[in-house]
């Protein structure tokens, strides 16, 4: 199983997009976390969806700080978020 951590420092970034997606495609984590996402709800689900994974979810950022998203696969794992808080 591989778990990847990116601090990502914004999702906004037009460098980032190209940049996480090579990283999921080298790295091929089943389960992947971004932290420091500073986006809004409409970027984070165009963003996450485009990524290739089974599943997402993602907590907002207050103001611009902020905001982690976890990515997985349930090919090896099962995951279940209990809860969310910001």
């Amino acid at each position: 199983m591989c778990i990847s951590y990116w601090n990502i420092q914004g999702l906004k970034k037009a460098q980032e997009v190209p940049g996480t997606k090579f990283l999921v495609k080298s790295q091929k984590p089943n389960i992947l976390f971004l932290i420091e996402t500073m986006t809004s709800e409409a970027n984070s689900q165009k963003f996450l969806s485009s990524l290739g994974f089974d599943h997402f979810d993602f907590t907002l950022p207050i103001d611009h700080f902020g905001g982690i998203a976890v990515l997985w696969n349930n090919d090896n794992i099962h995951v279940s978020v209990l809860s969310k808080d910001p």
